[in-house]
């Protein structure tokens, strides 16, 4: 289970939910004996916020990290090599600018940016710096979401026709049982912060996810609108519901249906039509609680099959894919709540071998740039009401719909 390198000295920018995440895990690889990481110092402007992650990384048997109140102290920190970014989207892109201009790696919580113009200064910074950017995006990173590939591009199920996703849900953060509920911090809600929570916030996952299995996303045609009891909110506010089709090379086009709803109450599920196969899934984050059917009749759980795909990677893939101490290797089910089992650890693991082997990470700043612009084609076709290109809000020549959010960002 040891990293092959001496451990990244890392720098946690914000502890709230997801930051106390990405240091569980970290945490838990350490105790295991995968030390990728070693947490040296932590941010926030929360003292409650540092104290509990300090605890954790003690209880790990890590040395104490340095507590600060803001980042431009924390940068000054010469023993950190590398910051983890786990803030509001809308201070993203400022907040990469000034760790490559102090010199430190970065790994930043998806998505890359609020829009493309700002992802676009991340990569030319990335590129004149020489440090390593690296996104978080955990979806892809789920063995069931890695076996589901495999089996995708293996052309055993023949072409994939389509597919469909749905996922209807709170937008509260998931707790674990008998954990007392937790309210979304406002950012989400806000688009000039989050850029929709539909559209950006959850969206971007989907995107990434579906590049990663079917290739670039070519065209977007979306509308996305509040529920009628919602109609009276801030112009700012985020949208309850996206509908999307995606379309790829060759024609194939997938369907995306994401909304909010009560607390409690979830509907997801994804299905995937191929010549040769029916795959559903009862999840939208992962491929599980579901099935592989094939023409024949012949059928595997998801589980059985990600376990059959498992079974079959050689030391060098797993070693790639799923590095050991990175992952919990006792399940193939994955808990948000749980970041070994959600895609947190690969992560983190993947920026810190990037680091230390000179090596790409896995979604580096260009390719997390495309799953930004995908989100973006969204929020572009449903103001045009029309059919959008990526590569045209790649480009920029369509931008309009992220204008009032470049604004505030003060990049227009």
């Amino acid at each position: 289970m040891s990293f092959p390198y001496a451990p990244l000295k890392l720098g946690l920018i914000g502890c709230g939910g997801m930051g106390a995440r990405h240091a569980r895990a970290a945490c838990e690889m350490f105790q295991r004996g995968c030390k990728a990481i070693e947490l040296v110092a932590i941010c926030d402007s929360d003292p409650a916020k540092r104290a509990a992650i300090s605890r954790m990384a003690v209880a790990s048997a890590m040395p104490a990290p340095a507590e600060y109140e803001t980042v431009e102290a924390m940068l000054a920190d010469t023993r950190m090599e590398a910051v983890d970014i786990v803030l509001p989207t809308s201070l993203h892109h400022k907040v990469i600018l000034a760790a490559l201009a102090a010199g430190k790696h970065v790994q930043v919580e998806k998505p890359l940016a609020l829009t493309v113009a700002a992802c676009d200064l991340i990569v030319e910074a990335a590129r004149h710096s020489g440090r390593v950017v690296s996104v978080s995006e955990n979806f892809r990173r789920i063995p069931s979401n890695r076996a589901l590939a495999a089996l995708l591009r293996g052309g055993t199920l023949g072409l994939v026709q389509t597919m469909v996703s749905r996922c209807f849900a709170s937008p509260e953060p998931p707790v674990k049982a008998g954990e007392p509920a937790r309210v979304s911090p406002q950012w989400y809600r806000d688009r000039t912060r989050a850029g929709g929570y539909q559209v950006l916030e959850m969206g971007v996952h989907e995107a990434d996810l579906q590049q990663y299995w079917f290739g670039p996303v070519e065209t977007v045609m979306a509308h996305t609108g509040r529920y009628p009891s919602h109609k009276a909110v801030a112009c700012n506010a985020s949208e309850d519901i996206m509908n999307a089709t995606f379309g790829f090379a060759g024609g194939m086009a997938t369907s995306v249906v994401f909304g909010a709803m009560m607390r409690g109450v979830s509907v997801e599920d994804r299905l995937f039509v191929t010549e040769d196969a029916v795959v559903r899934s009862g999840a939208s984050h992962a491929w599980q609680n579901g099935s592989l059917v094939r023409a024949d009749g012949s059928a595997l759980s998801a589980e059985d099959a990600t376990r059959t795909w498992l079974d079959g990677l050689s030391a060098e893939q797993r070693a790639l894919l799923l590095p050991e101490g990175a992952w919990d290797r006792r399940t193939v089910l994955s808990d948000p709540t749980d970041p070994l089992t959600y895609g947190v650890g690969v992560a983190l693991y993947d920026f810190a071998r990037a680091v230390r082997g000179g090596t790409s990470p896995e979604i580096c700043a260009d390719v997390a740039r495309r799953a930004v612009a995908v989100c973006c084609a969204v929020m572009e076709s449903d103001l045009l009401r029309a059919e959008v290109a990526v590569a045209d809000v790649l480009s920029g020549r369509i931008s309009a719909a992220q204008a009032p959010l470049n604004t505030a960002l003060e990049l227009a």
